[in-house]
């Protein structure tokens, strides 16, 4: 439970922002202007700052900042501004946001973000991760304990020591953006901002105005200098999401910036020097994308220095638990039980869309269950025969980016594990039905790193 303080001039967001942030266990004090809000700030502490930028027609929000790192220096401020202020909200953040949300604000994302705020505060009166290898900044935002994430995050700490970029791949929903965030927050770069930008999401005749800005008088409508989001990243880091979906055009100015670091808005014939970090990540198979001449090479591989592959969940089972824990706790439902049964079969689902998946079917048990333990038999009622998911697949092996030995190994890794699951973890007879002796069945839990169940 944190405490917050929510400022927003509009009544009907203010209200339903508070009772979203109710529903997540924290108290909250709200108020409609920053004058109102200068009062709160000066005579109570708050773990958490929510500031609107515009109200009453002007940017209030800069003076909550402002205010808040006079009088709350410990307190973690969020922003909550509209995507084409994308200049002002970075403005707020060197003021001393942490960063900031785009409107309109979704209550899965909010609880994020709130999350991150409390998690970078905690850290703060810690010392830095870099000096320590095996202590990750943000251990919660990847969870898991299975070898692969454990290399996972050593792999994504050790890159956060360098400026070098990194391309995360992986399927929709295992978790991308939150490696690429554990990143920029384990490095020099944390106190600096983060910037996301969905290349999937920005029409292509916009992309290179919203990325290198534009100068005033560039063209029709452009009444105002505007900063891209390239140099609104600067001393921070910039996480390009999809890139593959980067239009060819503008990959060759991308190109240009990371190897000079220097930026034309439209309309200026003056380039600006930034120092920014590039993460970027793809669901994409980007080798195929370079042969079929749909991506540049050269950026490829100016993008591929430090390759983070992101495992779907079908080869993390064991995750899910606690995945189902820590979501669970997010979605407000940590008092409600979970049995054992249950906890079985949603490990067991296929969960093609990986953890964004999972969360969806926790989302609706939680609406349909009643408020002491969730009900397992909802879950038949809303799942369809399009949800089977098969393993073996060329083409999903291709994507996964795996060999036929380790596919292999998931397979019986699989199958081993069902067995148990069906002989209450009695090894032996497990082995007995997957047709294999004993000293079989034990050699193979060893190499497969299957916790040693009773015999």
């Amino acid at each position: 439970m944190a405490d917050i303080l929510l400022v927003e001039d509009e009544d009907n967001v203010r209200e339903v922002l508070t009772l979203s942030l109710h529903s997540f266990g924290h108290e909250v004090v709200a108020c409609a202007s920053a004058l109102e809000a200068e009062k709160h700030i000066k005579q109570q502490q708050f773990d958490v700052i929510i500031t609107d930028l515009r109200m009453d027609g002007v940017n209030a929000g800069l003076d909550v900042v402002r205010l808040a790192k006079t009088h709350q220096m410990h307190a973690g401020v969020l922003l909550l501004t509209a995507y084409a202020s994308a200049e002002t909200a970075v403005e707020a953040m060197r003021e001393g946001a942490f960063d900031y949300i785009t409107k309109p604000v979704s209550r899965t994302e909010l609880g994020d973000i709130v999350e991150r705020a409390l998690t970078a505060r905690a850290d703060s009166h810690t010392q830095r991760a870099a000096d320590e290898p095996q202590q990750l900044k943000h251990y919660g935002t990847l969870i898991g304990d299975s070898h692969v994430m454990q290399r996972i995050r050593d792999r994504l700490h050790r890159a956060a020591k360098r400026d070098f970029t990194v391309l995360i791949t992986g399927e929709s929903g295992t978790g991308k953006e939150l490696a690429a965030r554990l990143v920029h927050e384990s490095s020099q770069r944390a106190e600096f901002p983060f910037v996301p930008v969905h290349c999937g999401a920005i029409p292509e005749n916009l992309f290179e105005s919203e990325l290198f800005g534009y100068v005033k008088g560039a063209f029709t409508g452009a009444d105002r200098d505007k900063v891209g989001l390239i140099e609104s990243a600067n001393e921070g880091t910039l996480f390009l999401d999809e890139i593959g979906e980067m239009p060819l055009q503008i990959q060759v100015k991308l190109l240009r910036v990371l190897q000079d670091m220097k930026v034309r808005p439209v309309g200026s014939a003056i380039e600006k020097q930034v120092n920014i970090r590039i993460v970027a990540a793809t669901n994409r198979n980007l080798d195929e994308e370079v042969r079929l001449n749909q991506f540049r090479e050269d950026l490829f591989y100016r993008l591929n220095v430090i390759p983070v592959h992101m495992p779907p969940l079908r080869q993390r089972r064991e995750d899910i638990p606690s995945l189902i824990k820590a979501i669970m706790k997010k979605l407000g439902g940590q008092n409600i039980r979970i049995s054992d049964s249950c906890l079985q079969k949603l490990s067991a689902l296929p969960l093609a869309g990986n953890v964004r998946e999972l969360e969806n079917t926790l989302q609706r048990l939680l609406a349909l269950s009643d408020d002491e333990e969730l009900n397992i038999e909802v879950l038949h009622e809303f799942q369809t025969p399009q949800q089977s998911h098969s393993p073996l697949s060329l083409a999903q092996m291709q994507q996964d980016k795996i060999n036929l030995d380790q596919q292999l190994e998931y397979v019986e890794k699989e199958l081993i594990e069902q067995a148990l699951q069906q002989t209450q973890g009695n090894a032996t007879k497990a082995a007995k039905m997957l047709g294999i002796g004993f000293r079989s069945i034990r050699y193979r839990l060893e190499k497969l790193g299957i916790k040693e169940p009773k015999v």
